[in-house]
């Protein structure tokens, strides 16, 4: 109930011009509809809490600054990236597993035959993040949360292919770095 009622405030709030943007999971009589869209672990799932690190010895007020809180996005236009304050930045990307990816602080390192473009956002009341071949949730191996986020199908099995909703945010960057 509580993740319904973030998704509906986020989706109310959303302008037709986007820039820093959240993603939500749409897919109806489904587990996943309306779930957040998080980093962790270098991949990106829904139902698993945001990963992100500050270091206090660069940053002052780190839990202050840089909550790490909330997973941002910037991009779109044929990249897509994460918006945090490392310098670098930090790139979403398809591994080649299929799996949606993100490289870590301070190294644009991918594994060879991961794809970095195909990605569009398109705004409106409601924003959609697209890619080349769409986007899948698959399952943890009990058959449940969390649940990964794959680019176009994949090999596993009890897989919802969904809709990547950009809900628009301010307030600035959330994150120093996700891990």
């Amino acid at each position: 109930m509580k993740t319904f009622a973030v998704a509906v405030t986020l989706l109310a709030a959303a302008p037709a011009a986007l820039g820093q943007f959240v993603g939500l999971a749409a897919r109806s009589a489904s587990p996943i509809h309306f779930g957040s869209i998080n980093a962790a672990g270098g991949k990106f799932w829904i139902g698993k809490e945001t990963s992100a690190y500050c270091p206090s010895s660069v940053v002052a007020d780190c839990e202050t600054a840089y909550p790490g809180n909330t997973t941002i996005f910037v991009g779109g236009d044929n990249t897509l990236g994460l918006d945090t304050a490392v310098p670098g930045g930090q790139q979403v990307y398809v591994a080649p597993d299929g799996s949606l990816s993100f490289t870590q602080a301070h190294s644009a390192y991918m594994p060879v035959g991961s794809v970095q473009t195909g990605f569009t956002l398109s705004t409106g009341s409601i924003g959609y993040l697209g890619w080349t071949n769409g986007f899948t949730a698959c399952p943890s191996l009990n058959g449940t949360f969390p649940y990964q986020i794959y680019g176009g199908s994949t090999n596993q099995t009890n897989c919802l292919g969904f809709s990547f909703l950009a809900s628009n945010t301010t307030g600035g960057t959330n994150a120093w770095q996700y891990a």
